[in-house]
C-alpha cells in the first residue's frame, strides 16, 4: 500500500485540500478548524476509493450494466485501510456515520446523489465505505455525470466518516438579502427531509433576529435565531451561503454541511415577464399552445408561420418516409412554405404580418389576433404530411443515436438540418430560455388557471407539463418541459439538465433536488395541489398531454391553461371564427 494513502482526520492539514479529502470533508475541515460545531470524524481519501472505482469503470464500459459495475467495486478483498477504519471509528465512539465526499460536489448539482449511511457500528464501517464508492454507479449518478460530460473515475470519490448526533432536529438554512435567514426544519434527524419524504417546518430569521414562522411549528424561535446565527457566521467567515445542521441532545447547534452561493440566474431569467392588457387576450392561449407543441427555431420557421391561432391541429405523428435526411428536409421546407401561403392568401398581408410578430415578440398580441380573422383554409392533407414528416425526422434522427430526445430536433440549427454531423452532441448541452418565453410566460399567467405552492427554487419558466410517476414517464420527458412529481426525490435529478420548471406535490423547500434546481436555474413550486391540477383516473391522456403552464418560484405559484378538446373532431383544424 502507497504510504501517501492514509486516513485523514479533520483536524489535520490535509484535511483542507479538497483534492485529498473531496468538496465536503474540506469545508467542514475549514469551519472546524476556525471554531464551528463540526462533529469530529476523519477521510478515506479520493486516492484510496480508485482501484475500486477503476475495476467498476470497466465492467461499466464492456457491459453497460450499472449493477454490474456495482458489483465490481464490493467484489474484491478488504482495503488494506479497513482496519484502520474500524479502529479510527472506536474512536469516535463506536457509532458513526459515512457520507460522500467527492471532488464533484464542490457544484451542487451533485446534492443527494450518492449514498449516505447515518448508523454504523465500527466494524460495518469499511463495508459503509465501499458501499458509498458504489454508489458512483447507481442509475441517477451516472445519469448525472454523463448530462456534465464526465466519467466515473472523475468524480473523485472519498468518504467522509463523523461522530453520529442524536439529534433533536434539523434541517437547511439559507442566507439572503440583509441577512434574513430561511430555514427549513423538522423534529429528529433532518436525512427524511432532504430526501424528499418530509415537507418540514419553513422558518424566516430576520437580519433583526424576529422570527416569522407558524404557531404550530414545533421549531422553536430560539432554535430559529441560534441557527440564524450559525449561517450568517459560516456566510461571513467562508463565504458560503447554505447549510445543513442539526441540533444535538446536548443543546449544541451543529454544522453538517456548506454549500457555496448558487451561481447567479442570468438577468434574462431572473426578470419577470411582464403582464399587460396585451397579454390577457384569450385567444393567445391557442398561440402559445401552439408554440410549446412545436417549439425552438425549427418550430419557428417551419410550422409558427402557417399554425399560429389554429385550434385542434393533428397531433405529431411519426409517418413512414423513405427519403435520406436531406430529401426529407428539403421537402418540409417545402411544404411549411405552401402551407404559409395557403395561410396568408390574402393580398397585402406578408408586410402586416411581419409587423404583427415584430409586436408579439416584445409582448405586444393586439395585432397577430386582429390577423388571425383574415386566414385562409388549409390542406389537411398537406398539413398531415408535413407535421407527419417532422415527426419521422425526430424519430429518425434519435433512432440514429444523433439527438438524444425526439424534442431535441426543435431546437437544432435549421440551416444545419441537412448535415448530419451537425447533429451530434452530448447532453451535457443545456437548452436555455428562448426569446419567446417571457411573451409565453406572460399569457399564461394572464388568462390561465392558479395553482398555490410554496416557493423551492427562484426564477420563472413556461412549458408543458410532463408528469413522472414511473421510469417510462422519465423517458419520455422532453427539453423545456416542466417536471411534475408526487416528491422531489433525488432520482429526479437528471431530468432537470433541460427542464423549464419543477413542481411537486409534497416535500419541502429544503430537499436536496431543489438544491440542485437552484443550482441549475430551474424555478421549482413545491406542496401544489397535483389532484386538483390533475386526476389520472378521469383525466384522459390527451388533455394531460395538452396541459402548459407558467411557474414562479419566487411567490411559490403554478398557472396552467388547458386545452379544450373539439368533442366530435379532436384532431380537425380550425381557427378563430371559423368552422373545424
Amino acid at each position: 500500500m502507497s504510504r501517501a494513502v492514509r486516513l485523514v482526520w479533520l483536524d489535520e492539514a490535509d484535511a483542507r485540500d479538497p483534492a485529498v479529502v473531496g468538496a465536503k470533508a474540506e469545508r467542514l475541515a475549514r469551519a472546524r478548524s476556525i471554531g464551528f460545531p463540526v462533529p469530529d470524524g476523519f477521510v478515506v481519501p479520493v486516492e484510496a476509493s480508485g482501484p475500486a472505482i477503476h475495476r467498476g469503470q470497466a465492467v461499466l464500459r464492456s457491459s453497460g450494466n450499472s449493477g454490474a459495475a456495482r458489483a465490481a467495486v464490493y467484489n474484491h478483498a478488504p482495503h488494506p485501510l479497513a482496519p484502520r477504519m474500524v479502529e479510527a471509528a472506536d474512536q469516535l465512539g463506536g457509532v458513526v456515520v459515512a457520507r460522500s465526499s467527492s471532488r464533484a460536489e464542490a457544484e451542487g448539482v451533485w446534492a443527494g446523489a450518492f449514498s449516505s449511511f447515518l448508523s454504523l457500528q465500527a466494524d460495518e464501517v469499511p463495508t459503509g465505505v465501499t458501499g458509498c464508492w458504489a454508489s458512483v454507479f447507481s442509475p441517477g449518478a451516472l445519469k448525472r455525470a454523463e448530462a456534465i460530460g464526465i466519467s466515473p473515475p472523475d468524480i473523485g470519490m472519498a468518504v467522509l466518516v463523523q461522530t453520529r448526533l442524536q439529534t433533536s432536529c434539523g434541517g437547511v438554512a439559507t442566507l439572503g438579502e440583509a441577512d434574513d435567514v430561511r430555514i427549513v426544519g423538522m423534529p429528529g434527524h433532518p436525512a427524511s427531509l432532504l430526501a424528499g419524504w418530509e415537507t418540514g417546518h419553513v422558518m424566516v430569521v430576520a437580519g433583526s433576529d424576529s422570527v416569522e414562522a407558524r404557531d404550530d411549528s414545533p421549531l422553536s424561535r430560539d432554535v430559529a435565531v441560534r441557527v440564524a446565527h450559525l449561517a450568517r457566521a459560516v456566510g461571513t467567515e467562508l463565504g458560503y451561503s447554505h447549510v445543513e445542521w442539526a441540533m444535538g441532545e446536548d443543546g449544541e447547534v451543529y454544522l453538517l454541511q456548506a454549500q457555496p452561493v448558487t451561481a447567479p440566474r442570468p438577468a434574462r431569467l431572473r426578470r419577470k415577464p411582464s403582464v399587460t392588457a396585451a397579454t390577457r387576450d384569450p385567444r393567445l392561449g391557442d398561440a402559445v399552445r401552439m408554440m410549446l407543441r412545436y417549439p425552438g427555431p425549427v418550430g419557428e420557421r417551419l410550422v409558427w408561420p402557417w399554425a399560429i391561432g389554429l385550434d385542434h391541429l393533428p397531433r405529431l405523428r411519426s409517418r413512414p418516409a423513405y427519403q435520406d435526411t436531406a430529401t426529407l428536409v428539403a421537402e418540409i421546407r417545402r411544404s411549411g412554405a405552401l402551407l404559409a401561403s395557403q395561410r396568408w392568401s390574402s393580398g397585402g398581408v406578408s408586410e402586416a404580418l411581419e409587423r404583427a410578430w415584430a409586436r408579439l415578440r416584445e409582448g405586444d398580441g393586439s395585432s397577430i389576433v386582429r390577423l388571425l380573422s383574415r386566414t385562409s383554409a388549409l390542406d389537411p392533407d398537406l398539413v398531415e404530411a408535413h407535421l407527419g414528416n417532422l415527426g419521422y425526422l425526430a424519430d429518425a434522427l434519435t433512432r440514429d443515436g444523433k439527438i438524444p430526445h425526439p424534442g431535441w430536433m426543435w431546437y437544432s440549427d435549421l440551416d444545419s438540418l441537412e448535415s448530419s454531423a451537425a447533429w451530434r452532441h452530448g447532453t451535457s448541452r443545456r437548452i436555455g430560455v428562448g426569446r419567446w418565453d417571457p411573451f409565453i410566460h406572460a399569457v399564461i399567467s394572464s388568462v390561465g388557471e392558479y395553482f398555490p405552492g410554496h416557493p423551492a427554487a427562484g426564477g420563472w419558466g413556461a412549458g408543458r407539463l410532463r408528469m413522472v410517476r414511473n421510469a417510462d414517464d422519465a423517458t419520455a420527458v422532453g427539453p423545456r418541459e416542466i417536471i411534475v412529481a408526487a416528491r422531489p426525490m433525488v432520482n429526479l435529478a437528471p431530468l432537470l439538465w433541460n427542464a423549464a420548471g419543477l413542481v411537486t406535490g409534497a416535500g419541502g423547500p429544503g430537499a436536496h433536488l431543489f438544491e440542485v434546481a437552484r443550482w441549475l436555474g430551474v424555478p421549482a413550486v413545491c406542496g401544489v395541489d397535483l389532484r386538483a391540477l390533475i386526476d389520472d383516473r378521469t383525466d384522459p391522456p390527451d388533455r394531460r398531454e395538452d396541459l402548459i403552464a407558467a411557474v414562479d418560484g419566487d411567490i411559490g405559484r403554478l398557472a396552467v391553461l388547458c386545452r379544450e378538446q373539439a368533442p366530435d373532431e379532436p384532431d380537425s383544424i380550425s381557427r378563430p371564427g371559423s368552422a373545424a
